[in-house]
């Protein structure tokens, strides 16, 4: 059990959290990079995932979720996903984009990657008490 140091036995799980965590948080980038290449041009999509992970990133980080129990990580993760999604929708109308209904389904799928990847990290971190 102490193959990376002490620990209880519930804690060899936590590396495939940050694994993931970050598979998730890039996962809209790729759909950026994705979008560009096909266009060669429309870059709009990488503005939108900067603007949804900055959104989670500052309201875990402002809400110490690394060192929440798991019920705050979780109310954490609402609000990350709300402020989330509108930084992605406010992204997109400064960089030009006009449809509504695609705008908020780019915006909620951002969201929902970058909101999951940073709670899959905040999870990962040892819990107090």
């Amino acid at each position: 059990m102490e193959a990376n140091g002490p620990g209880r036995f519930e804690d060899r799980g936590r590396p495939i959290y940050v694994v993931l965590a970050v598979a998730l948080a890039l996962a809209p980038f790729g759909a950026a990079l994705i979008r560009f290449t096909q266009t060669g041009t429309d870059a709009r999509y990488f503005w939108l995932a900067l603007a949804a992970f900055l959104g989670a990133l500052v309201v875990m980080l402002i809400g110490k979720a690394g060192t929440q129990r798991k019920g705050v990580v979780l109310r954490l993760s609402g609000v990350a996903f709300l402020v989330s999604t509108l930084l992605g929708v406010l992204a997109a109308r400064l960089v030009g984009a006009r449809a509504t209904i695609g705008i908020l389904a780019v915006a909620i799928v951002f969201a929902l990657f970058t909101t999951a990847g940073q709670v899959m990290y905040s999870l990962s971190r040892p819990r107090p008490g």
